[in-house]
């Protein structure tokens, strides 16, 4: 196991810091909870949810944590900001990770928000749901796992800095910041982006969750234009084809009575499994929404043997969300019970000695080939940008990112309108970019000399892709044998879907995430793009520690992380009340969220958490209706009653608390001008300031001569014959 012998020290209660020392857990760390007298309270709230967080562990009781912070590695904890501190264990540990609902420093960092209320504050609820109704919170506690997640991350890449540079490091995660850089895609930069605007825009994705004759719902997804006039041709209208407005997004919004009725008329005419199997016919992404009952009878999921029986149990759970080539999953073992091992000693810890002296960055002096594309994979690299690594970005001109093309600014307004896209930037700054053709053999045959000069090489496509080049992983291996191939597929290296596509949005319709999301008495809503980053973080977290297997063993190897097995992860509560109680999650509703007198345009709301509020829902409404959000705020928090108003999307650019921490990093750009990018939610104590990224995301091609001369010594004359050949380039081919 590749933490085996790093001990952990877990001083947090609830899910976020459980989900982070599960994680911690599944890499092979020995973690050790520790607990008050009465235990976690999730013990006897959620004994099941608390048993899978907690698999593999130890439990002791105690008082006194101090002993056990000074023996750990890393410890973790998740009380009040300040409190850490004042007990004395801050920084004790050679790695300390915090995880708090605001993160520490800054107006707000001792606000205790609970997760439905923070979307309030991250702009996520603004975004979600119909305009002629409530905003809707996304269900399933994504928030909590999220976050835990990014404390995972912190740990490992900080033990790594640790191992290398001796000394102590903190990781500060802000719950806040990891939702708004989760639950909406990147609002502020898609409202200040060329064809963007400021306004609060709630939308659900058309086609999305549809009906169909046996009752249950089949979730489509046409992320591309592609995707869309493929589906024209799976329904049979082709007469549409030529319909341009209808391939984007925004124009299926614009005419939604219309695209529903004919979407409709197809899906009621079949069983959600047959419009699946039509769709895939056509490289359509489309699943069956599924739930706790129906996700573990997938077959895609059967034959991978993604559920496994909890230790000591009767109940199903997932087993952990990547595997790794040159090191076995760990062998679980039961949950502890409430003081189990209270009788173990703390060990004698002795202090990490550096190997080498290091850049600040923990990660500087790594390479990686990034053939990542969309949002998944290149937001795993992106860590790797922030944290040091260099990052070459590969496209090609036939085939540029996808995710270019979701500008707000069409062609016909701009001829560079595949530089302009939010999304594409945020994912992609500080990377070189190159173009190579990787159809062409001399394009082939200079991928393969970079991938013998990089130290990770990483892709998110269908594995018949990159195998189809030649370049599974054996074949990687044989250019360079310590070689850590990233492989991101949506369903898997092996089973019977894993060649289908799949988006984001297909694996919140499989694994729950679109169930729990939804009006009441209303069919299922997907978040909408969250799975994307939070399956970057979970894959950057693989991968750095892939990376520290490499350091001790000097053995590379294949790093899988499978989309769906990820998200499957966070939504395993829904899968374990299912085959534990036979219960089935039903939608969360809009419950909690109230209106509040504003300007007479109706979108003025706040949010109350519903489990600590003595008002019945019917009695806060009408005490919320004449007050504004921001009064209503602080009446609810004097009372000690959690709430905070629903902050529009694109404006969270000016809270205040952001603001503080220095949250966003203002980068120029030759394409788009001066924007103010997010960071991460995680804070190092080393590094102070919004310094996260060394520069702009590259334009198409932008670094490809650079990198082919300086990297590979291609001529001159080779550079003009490849550009002349389309085998490099500038712009996309056909003209872009």
């Amino acid at each position: 196991m590749i933490y085996d012998g790093v001990q952990v020290v877990d001083c947090s209660t609830g899910v976020a810091g459980g989900y982070c020392s599960k994680l911690l857990t599944d890499l092979g760390a020995d973690v050790v909870k520790l607990e008050p007298d009465g235990g976690d309270p999730l013990r006897a709230g959620k004994p099941e949810l608390f048993d899978y967080l907690h698999t593999s562990q130890r439990s002791v009781v105690t008082d006194d944590p101090a002993p056990w912070v000074r023996a750990a590695d890393i410890a973790l904890e998740a009380f009040t900001p300040g409190e850490f501190e004042r007990m004395g264990l801050m920084a004790v540990a050679p790695v300390t990770v915090s995880i708090s609902p605001f993160g520490r420093g800054g107006p707000d960092s001792t606000l205790m928000l609970p997760e439905e209320v923070l979307q309030a504050r991250s702009g996520s609820l603004s975004n979600h749901g119909h305009m002629d109704k409530p905003p809707l919170t996304i269900g399933g506690g994504l928030g909590e796992y999220v976050a835990g997640a990014f404390g995972a991350l912190g740990a490992v890449t900080a033990w790594r800095k640790v191992l290398r540079a001796g000394g102590h490091e903190t990781v500060d995660v802000s719950m806040f910041e990891a939702m708004h850089l989760t639950m909406v895609t990147f609002p502020t930069l898609m409202a200040r982006f060329p064809g963007g605007r400021l306004g609060t825009f709630r939308w659900v994705m058309i086609p999305g969750n549809e009906p169909c004759r046996d009752g249950n719902y089949v979730g489509i997804t046409t992320v591309t234009k592609q995707n869309w006039l493929s589906l024209l041709k799976v329904i049979g209208r082709e007469d549409l084809l030529d319909d341009e407005e209808l391939t984007t997004m925004l124009g299926r919004f614009k005419r939604a009575a219309e695209v529903n009725e004919l979407l409709h008329a197809f899906t009621m005419q079949h069983t959600a499994e047959e419009v699946v199997e039509l769709c895939a016919a056509e490289r359509v992404p489309a699943a069956v929404i599924a739930n706790g009952e129906l996700l573990p009878t997938f077959e895609q999921m059967r034959a991978r043997d993604a559920f496994v029986r909890q230790p000591g149990e009767e109940w199903i759970r997932p087993r952990a969300p990547f595997r790794f080539s040159a090191v076995p999953d760990r062998t679980m073992t039961a949950a502890p019970r409430l003081g189990e091992h209270s009788g173990d000693a703390p060990r004698s810890r002795p202090a990490p000695t550096a190997a080498v002296s290091v850049d600040e960055k923990p990660l500087a002096g790594i390479k990686v080939l990034d053939f990542t594309a969309f949002w998944s994979g290149p937001c795993a690299t992106a860590w790797f940008v922030s944290m040091g690594a260099e990052v070459i970005k590969v496209e090609s001109i036939q085939r540029p990112d996808g995710i270019r093309f979701s500008a707000a600014v069409r062609p016909s307004k701009d001829d560079r309108y595949f530089e302009m896209s939010g999304l594409f930037h945020a994912a992609n700054l500080g990377k070189k970019g190159i173009t190579l053709d990787l159809g062409n053999p001399e394009g082939l045959a200079l991928a393969r000399q970079l991938i013998e000069r990089c130290d990770v090489v990483a892709e998110n496509f269908t594995p018949r892709v990159m195998d189809s080049f030649g370049l599974s992983y054996d074949e990687v291996r044989a250019i360079r044998p310590d070689v850590i191939y990233l492989r991101l597929p949506a369903f898997g290296l092996t089973g019977p879907w894993r060649d289908r596509p799949g988006f984001a949005q297909t694996m919140e319709q499989l694994t729950g995430m679109a169930w729990v999301t939804g009006y009441e008495h209303g069919p299922p809503i997907i978040p909408g793009g969250f799975v994307d980053p939070a399956v970057g973080v979970h894959t950057a977290t693989a991968l750095v520690a892939a990376v520290t297997h490499r350091d001790r063993t000097g053995e590379g190897q294949l790093v899988e992380s499978p989309m769906i097995e990820v998200a499957a992860s966070m939504t395993a509560e829904q899968v374990i009340d299912f085959s534990a109680h036979g219960r089935l999650v039903g939608r969360r509703g809009e419950g909690g969220v109230y209106r509040c007198e504003g300007n007479g345009e109706g979108e003025e709301w706040v949010a109350v958490d519903r489990a600590r509020d003595p008002l019945p829902a019917e009695e806060r409404a009408a005490w919320c209706a004449p007050r504004s959000p921001d009064a209503a705020v602080k009446e609810l928090l004097a009372e000690g009653i959690p709430a905070a108003a629903m902050v529009p999307a694109f404006a969270t650019l000016d809270d205040p608390h952001l603001r503080s921490r220095g949250f966003f990093q203002a980068i120029d750009n030759p394409i788009v001008g001066e924007q103010e990018y997010p960071g991460w939610p995680v804070r190092f104590g080393s590094r102070a300031g919004a310094d996260w990224w060394p520069g702009p995301a590259p334009t198409l091609g932008q670094h490809t001569e650079e990198v082919l001369r300086t990297e590979l010594g291609v001529s001159d004359d080779d550079v003009v014959r490849l550009r002349a050949g389309g085998v490099i380039g500038e712009r996309p081919a056909g003209g872009g």
